[in-house]
């Protein structure tokens, strides 16, 4: 982790004692700003690019929606999505926010924007809900749920919802099925972006190990299906499997598969790891493919960062990526047997069929989530709700 990575995730930490604001950030070269505007997502690095940034793209695309604002002719004020103790001095035009200040921020004059990078909470809480149901079921043992909305935040979440003017969703068509037909109206969907690759992860592999596959993923081992992954390779110990991810936190999870991640030769279990670091890029080298049976996105960053990097996806069709033909495997269901199956049939495929897969794969995740094009569909969608649009 460098030292940009590091200061962020102390300064994320922190922010809850000591806020991180930046306050009216001024649109260069454009004269008398055309107004006022509050984005409430993410605090600026206190040193460094955030181009640069090489933890997870939403530190990028945070800034980059306040650089949109500011080209567009608007002043900022900047903070974080959980600062509730911000009081605005004054009014705003626009407020754009992620989560906990779109109503407390806006007046009846105010524009809203509604930031929502995953599904509706309400199906992401029924679906994470079932997967712990099938686990209890299979391994009789009981894991907490991770990434569930509790009823504070989801009330917040309608409230939200009927505030705002505009709803900029980070999704596909699967996605944006989630949310009820009274909404659909509002929705605008944009693109995310994966995180920043070193130079070595800028080409296709050329000999990776067919035998050889990744898990990677954020929080929620149970929702990102770690333990379906878990199991099938269990039952194939001619295979490898690399986990990587946030997963040993979850203590709970790791009793029940601590055989798996801890006893089989076949599982390495590396932890958390930043895709720039030389222990990511060493896997990344060697693996066919990656598995991602995930039962609820808007669109999973680690998956985009696995494509664009030429690792060829075996993904649900919740990870919300529409895949073009021969750019890997979107699942029909998360069954065990049918993850098994997509696994075997990308071992059984030779060099060359895999390496125009992968190279394809890579050409469709750079072109399709690229920052010139989330921030093309940002400014659209924001320019739509401005004076002269």
């Amino acid at each position: 982790m460098g030292l940009e990575e590091f200061t962020y995730k102390v300064q994320s930490a922190c922010q809850q004692y000591l806020p991180q604001r930046t306050l009216n950030i001024y649109p260069e070269g454009k004269g008398k700003p055309g107004g006022r505007v509050l984005v409430s997502y993410l605090p600026l690095p206190l040193f460094g690019d955030p181009a640069e940034f090489r933890g997870h793209s939403n530190v990028w695309e945070s800034s980059e929606i306040v650089g949109i604002f500011n080209r567009l002719g608007y002043s900022v004020d900047l903070i974080a999505w959980n600062d509730s103790s911000f009081m605005p001095e004054s009014g705003y035009d626009l407020v754009f926010d992620i989560h906990r200040n779109l109503v407390r921020c806006s007046g009846d004059d105010t524009q809203a924007i509604f930031h929502i990078t995953g599904s509706n909470p309400e199906f992401s809480n029924r679906a994470e809900a079932l997967r712990l149901d099938e686990l209890r079921a299979r391994r009789g043992a009981v894991v907490a749920a991770r990434r569930a909305v509790g009823d504070d935040d989801m009330r917040l979440f309608s409230e939200n919802l009927a505030r705002a003017d505009l709803v900029t969703l980070i999704g596909n068509n699967v996605t944006a099925a989630t949310f009820p037909d009274s909404v659909q109206a509002k929705l605008r969907r944009v693109v995310a972006t994966g995180a920043r690759l070193p130079s070595t992860l800028e080409s296709t592999p050329v000999c990776s190990r067919p035998q050889e596959f990744l898990w990677f993923n954020g929080k929620g081992a149970v929702l990102k299906g770690l333990d379906l992954v878990l199991e099938v390779f269990a039952g194939h110990q001619e295979l490898i499997l690399h986990v990587v991810g946030p997963y040993l936190r979850e203590r709970d999870f790791v009793a029940v598969y601590r055989t798996e991640l801890f006893a089989m030769p076949n599982i390495r279990n590396h932890g958390f790891l930043l895709p720039a670091s030389r222990k990511f890029q060493e896997i990344a080298a060697r693996v066919r493919a990656f598995v991602s049976p995930s039962c609820s996105e808007g669109i999973s960053t680690a998956a985009i960062t696995c494509m664009q990097a030429g690792i060829v996806p075996i993904i649900s069709r919740n990870c919300g990526i529409t895949l073009p033909d021969h750019s890997g495997i979107l699942l029909d269901d998360c069954s065990i047997s049918t993850i098994e199956s997509a696994v075997q049939s990308i071992v059984c495929m030779n060099d060359d069929s895999w390496h125009s897969m992968a190279e394809n794969t890579r050409q469709f995740a750079l072109e399709t989530y690229s920052r010139a094009l989330f921030s093309r569909q940002m400014e659209e969608a924001v320019a739509s709700l401005l004076p002269g649009s």
